[in-house]
């Protein structure tokens, strides 16, 4: 028999984010999101590239992805080298209060990780492979509101060399090839009409990354979660 208090908590809603998992973070880089980028500038940073982020993707032990999760690392910074790494003109250091500052003091400070083992935090390709449990936590807005809600790591797994995203298997060769080619190109007609008609590159995202066969090609993945001048939406926005 359904209680009352269960009627009501029926009603309850979900933020719809990934939390309490456990995720290893894959295929980082120096980016931008439309929405905090366009909050940046009407706050008024101009130095650098405004609303720039380190993003990462996470992905569960079983080789499926979770997710996307972003951390701001301040203003004046640069992207470079396709968003693999990023330059400041006159710093050399991330600033504490900036939420990539404090990603690296939870996981250097509080979680005791030797961050100096897998490369600079200038370099985005340091994180890869690092797996933590990860909780939301409440933070702060760059226009000083409501907090929002983010991923922040609370325990060290360990570290991967890959993803292990799951790749389908194949019969012969050469008749493999060119099936996969041809349903690359049709995969590739179904993104293109579906930028066309996003409004923004978060909403063309969430919807690309639903389709399976996009899951599974890490290339095209990768062109779809860029979202520099030459990812995906960009280039194919309104086309």
């Amino acid at each position: 028999m359904t209680t009352e208090r269960q009627e009501k908590d029926a009603w309850a809603l979900e933020s719809g984010l990934p939390n309490d998992v456990d995720g290893w973070m894959f295929n980082s880089r120096f980016g931008t999101k439309d929405e905090y980028a366009q909050a940046v500038m009407a706050g008024g940073e101009t130095e650098g590239v405004p609303g720039l982020m380190f993003i990462t993707d996470l992905f569960n032990n079983d080789g499926e992805m979770i997710g996307s999760q972003g951390w701001s690392v301040g203003s004046g910074w640069i992207p470079s080298d396709d968003g693999k790494s990023m330059r400041h003109p006159t710093r050399a250091n991330v600033v504490d209060t900036s939420r990539y500052g404090q990603l690296q003091k939870r996981v250097m400070v509080g979680l005791k990780v030797d961050m100096n083992q897998y490369g600079k935090p200038t370099m985005a390709s340091s994180w890869d492979g690092l797996g933590f449990h990860w909780l939301l936590e409440e933070h702060s807005t760059i226009e000083g509101k409501d907090p929002k809600r983010g991923l922040m790591p609370v325990l060290f797994l360990n570290r991967k060399e890959s993803s292990g995203a799951k790749v389908p298997a194949t019969a012969a060769p050469g008749a493999a090839k060119a099936e996969a080619t041809e349903g690359t190109q049709e995969l590739t007609g179904r993104l293109k009409q579906l930028a066309s008609v996003s409004p923004n590159a978060s909403v063309f995202q969430k919807a690309a990354l639903k389709m399976e066969a996009v899951t599974q090609n890490d290339d095209l993945m990768a062109q779809v979660l860029d979202e520099g001048p030459n990812g995906f939406y960009q280039q194919n926005k309104g086309s």
